[in-house]
């Protein structure tokens, strides 16, 4: 008996030291996660007390920016499976090239999303709303927050690096300084306070874009205090950057690159389905996202730090270890997601009560059934991240895990969603409840291709 039980806890609960090396290593990471999700959450509540069109205005705006940041978290997340593999190898020269490229590729793609954005305001917030109000709201937010896409691609390609030579707390308190700035700047210039007049959804802007370009310059004094200086980026690094580096690199994370570009369009789409619902639903989406994003933030630690720490261990040649952490990592994504899935349930209704209580008691109500919804599928999304962000990758087989991402949002949730949506004129828990499906479809798939061994690329190993 005692047998079995040793047994059964061996195989389903990974050991103590395997929950310590979550702690230091995942826990940093998620807390920065969390402090942008809470970042969210204030951002939504002071501007909630202006009413639904001036959420739906920056919620809608803020996609275009959510595009670009998961084109720039794709080229990053490419590259921090080499950084990591790199680092445990102490090729350090190998790593400043890994950088380079990262580092100007992302710049490159950010600066023309930027020019798109600050040239075509009115265009770009068209493809998700036929409000004119909205849009004019949008497009003056979206004219303020542009630098910031440059600003995002210095600060992402920075985190790539701490986290790939185990330092993922700098990128933590860089992230929590942030947010207090934004939050303070929030209060004062959305609403004023003594000479400083009140600014609205322009107020907002101007807090996010000044409290991101004190997150870069805190990632930039500490690069320049990094000990390892061979590992830091050098501008004579430049010579690099050549046209078959490129071609060598975007061959490498073309997949990844792919994953989360394409999921990010695909998701933008759900809200071009959500903004012709109504401005209520797309404030109720909004809010209740805000909610899933802090979850996440929890989750995403784990999947982040499967992706580093067995990246390390197939950079070392542990092929065996990095089998088992896999495994360790899909029981402890799954149990964090249920976690997370009895705490959006608890905090539901008092978090939409308390923060947002300038909204209409209808949007408030439907709010309330959309977080129930989001919370129900997080251990879903939890074990699907996990295997597909953390040990998919890490096993240079992202080819693989961006079929598994993406497919499901455009053959299943899109699909469904116009037709529920737009078509049949369904209400939005059907709508969501239905597209939220994928998470479950992601999982199995995942997690039967993890099982069956058939996740390590040998050959992508011996490249």
């Amino acid at each position: 008996m005692n047998l079995l039980k040793a047994m059964f806890n061996k195989t389903f609960f990974p050991e103590k030291t395997f929950w310590k090396m979550i702690l230091s290593f995942s826990i940093p990471i998620a807390m920065q996660n969390m402090s942008t999700a809470i970042l969210g959450i204030i951002d939504v509540s002071v501007i909630s007390y202006m009413g639904e069109t001036a959420v739906a205005a920056v919620s809608l705006a803020n996609q275009l920016f959510y595009i670009v940041s998961l084109i720039t978290f794709g080229i990053t997340s490419g590259a921090s499976v080499y950084l990591s593999r790199n680092y445990g190898e102490r090729n350090h020269e190998a790593m400043r090239k890994t950088f380079s490229i990262t580092l100007i590729f992302s710049l490159c793609i950010n600066l023309l999303v930027m020019l798109f954005c600050l040239f075509f305001p009115y265009k770009s917030l068209g493809f998700f709303t036929n409000d004119s109000q909205t849009i004019k709201d949008g497009a003056m937010y979206l004219i303020i927050i542009t630098p910031t896409f440059l600003l995002y691609s210095l600060s992402s390609s920075y985190v790539a690096f701490f986290r790939s030579v185990k330092q993922p707390k700098i990128p933590m308190i860089a992230t929590m300084v942030s947010l207090g700035i934004k939050t303070a700047l929030n209060f004062i210039l959305i609403y004023g306070v003594g000479f400083i007049p009140a600014m609205g959804v322009a107020g907002a802007a101007i807090s996010t874009l000044i409290s991101k370009l004190v997150e870069t310059v805190i990632f930039l004094i500490c690069i320049a205090r990094y000990e390892d200086k061979e590992y830091v980026f050098k501008l004579s690094d430049i010579k690099f950057v050549k046209p078959k580096a490129i071609g060598d690199f975007v061959h490498k994370t073309y997949a990844v690159i792919l994953n989360e570009s394409l999921w990010g369009f695909g998701i933008s789409a759900f809200n071009a389905i959500f903004g012709r619902m109504g401005n209520d639903v797309v404030s109720a989406v909004s809010i209740a996202r805000q909610l899933e994003n802090l979850g996440n933030s929890f989750f995403y630690g784990v999947a982040i730090g499967a992706c580093v720490t067995i990246s390390c261990s197939i950079g070392e040649k542990k092929i065996e270890e990095a089998k088992e952490l896999a495994r360790k990592y899909a029981l402890a994504g799954f149990y964090v997601g249920f976690g997370v899935m009895m705490l959006m349930l608890a905090i539901d209704i008092p978090y939409v009560k308390f923060f947002f209580s300038g909204l209409e008691p209808e949007t408030q109500s439907l709010t309330i059934w959309l977080i129930a919804i989001y919370a129900f599928y997080m251990p879903f999304r939890a074990l699907a991240s996990t295997l597909i962000m953390g040990v998919l990758r890490a096993g240079g087989n992202s080819n693989k895990a961006m079929l598994y991402d993406v497919v499901p949002v455009y053959a299943w949730s899109l699909l469904l969603g116009f037709i529920l949506g737009i078509k049949l004129k369904c209400s939005i828990i059907t709508v969501l409840t239905v597209m939220l499906f994928k998470r479950f479809i992601k999982s199995v798939i995942a997690l039967k291709s993890v099982a069956g061994g058939r996740w390590i690329n040998y050959n992508d190993i011996v490249d």
